[in-house]
């Protein structure tokens, strides 16, 4: 494919993956408009986060990440808009299995793919999605700032479970050899089931009364739970034998020399609420099957992140990089 806009043939043909226009959609992504018009509600919530690490479930990530800081608002997604920026001779097959992957996770998630741009540019050299969500609010927000003295720390799934993902996808052999062929390929399953997106945590959890939320991505949710403290001006004792981080993604941490509570964690979601209302939330997640557990409790303002392990009251480590990026540097990758 050439540089500059798609030929209007090939974005019409593309565009059929979007949601067309109709009673909520007003003007969806049609070829020559400009912007997409839905009918709006009173309070929004609006995001926006770009996919650039990897090409492979490229729609799928540009969902999930989006739609999870909706959530941990708060609030429920419902549109979405894309940003594709292809490089010089990109092929078009790959372009529409692109446009299906978005298609397909948009439909999985219950947002409408409203609109966007899509352009072949010089300026990439592979392909970048920078996406925009906006969703509805039904209760005040969760803000990464209302953590108070008293609270319970709780998190879903376990830690490190995007970058697992990711390193099993990129290091096949080496995860083989570690784990054995059906571990191998549960890690690869994770990105499905139990997935990255927060969605279905957000819908039972909405008729909790929960404080603060925070979707962990890069830096883990050691990252996550020291912006909630900052933010919140307080203290979090965390208890590590508690934090779940499962076997699989344990060994692979281990193996290449990862922490993984400093490794990409999209698909857990960080809240804070009294401790009675957390052990009702944990209950009615793992009702669902969803896999959640309290790992501490929110201290006074002027103390810091401490983590109890063995016995002894640690500081807990802040990660400049998420640990990805350094395995991906020691593998002499850019």
């Amino acid at each position: 494919m050439n540089e500059g806009k798609l030929p209007p043939a090939v974005l019409e043909r593309l565009l059929r993956h979007t949601a067309s226009a109709g009673k909520e959609v007003l003007v969806g992504a049609e070829a020559g408009e400009d912007a997409a018009v839905v009918r709006g509600g009173r309070r929004l919530v609006l995001t926006a986060d770009p996919i650039t690490f990897t090409e492979e479930n490229i729609g799928l990530y540009a969902v999930a990440v989006n739609c999870n800081d909706i959530v941990a608002m708060g609030g429920r997604p419902r549109y979405l808009i894309t940003t594709l920026l292809l490089p010089p001779r990109f092929p078009a097959s790959r372009l529409s299995a692109i446009f299906r992957d978005i298609r397909g996770a948009a439909e999985t998630a219950g947002v409408l793919w409203v609109g966007g741009h899509t352009e072949v540019t010089s300026a990439v050299t592979r392909v970048v999605i920078s996406a925009q969500a906006i969703g509805f609010l039904r209760h005040p927000p969760l803000l990464t700032s209302a953590a108070r003295p008293g609270q319970a720390l709780v998190m879903t799934k376990w830690a490190a479970l995007e970058a697992c993902t990711l390193i099993a996808r990129e290091k096949p052999a080496e995860v083989r050899r570690l784990l054995g062929a059906a571990g191998h390929r549960e890690v690869l399953g994770w990105l499905a089931s139990p997935g990255i997106g927060i969605l279905p945590e957000g819908r039972i959890l909405e008729r909790f009364r929960l404080a603060a939320g925070h979707d962990p991505t890069e830096g883990g949710i050691a990252t996550g739970i020291h912006e909630i403290a900052s933010r919140s001006g307080v203290g979090i004792l965390l208890r590590e034998q508690d934090i779940p981080v499962h076997p699989h993604a344990r060994a692979i941490c281990r193996h290449f020399g990862l922490d993984p509570l400093g490794a990409l964690s999209s698909g857990v979601f960080l809240f804070t609420a009294s401790p009675e209302e957390a052990r009702r939330a944990c209950a009615a997640l793992a009702r669902k099957g969803i896999s959640a557990a309290a790992i501490g409790e929110i201290t006074e303002p002027g103390q810091k992140v401490r983590i109890l392990r063995a016995g002894r009251r640690l500081a807990l480590k802040r990660f400049a990089r998420d640990e990805v990026l350094r395995l991906q540097r020691t593998a002499g990758k850019p």
